[in-house]
């Protein structure tokens, strides 16, 4: 017996904010993460009394949830949501690696700074290619930003304007 979800009438849904967006991402990887981890786990599940049991109740709470929650938005955007959830992983690091710092930004606020720091810096640039290489805003546009097309490697790709769209 399927499980009927909350859904509200078109006229009571309402989008969500970007703050609700950004919870709704949060709890949309959880999801992910503990159904993929199902498989992983089972035989650790089987150990605890009621393991499995408990282990599948939760996973059905978060889904349970989720779906509500789905419910209560615009058609439009429980499309955009299901789009962003398709190009997004959860990953894992540890908190004191000190080379390593991961940031979560929002798409549009990545291509706000990365173009903010192409007009201050590389618009002006008449770096040679080899130059480049040493250049250390070019390092973070290309671990953040990478180019489709590097150009024909005469002077530095990012000085055109708006490549990150």
């Amino acid at each position: 017996m399927a499980k009927d979800f909350f859904q509200l009438p078109d006229d009571q849904c309402e989008r969500m904010n970007r703050q609700e967006m950004v919870g709704m991402k949060w709890l949309l990887s959880a999801l992910s993460s503990v159904a993929y981890g199902q498989d992983d786990l089972a035989k650790r599940l089987e150990m605890i009394p009621n393991g499995q049991k408990r282990y599948r109740l939760m996973l059905g709470q978060l889904r349970a949830i989720s779906n509500d929650l789905v419910g209560t938005m615009k058609v439009g955007q429980c499309k955009q949501i299901k789009n962003v959830m398709n190009d997004m992983e959860l990953r894992l690091v540890p908190k004191m690696t000190p080379s390593v710092t991961r940031v979560s930004l929002e798409a549009d606020d990545l291509r706000y700074i990365v173009n903010q720091a192409k007009k201050e810096t590389c618009l002006s640039c008449i770096k040679t290619d080899a130059e480049c290489q040493s250049c250390e805003m070019y390092q973070i546009l290309e671990r953040i930003a990478p180019l489709d097309d590097y150009g024909d490697g005469s002077l530095c790709p990012y000085m055109r304007e708006d490549i990150v769209e």
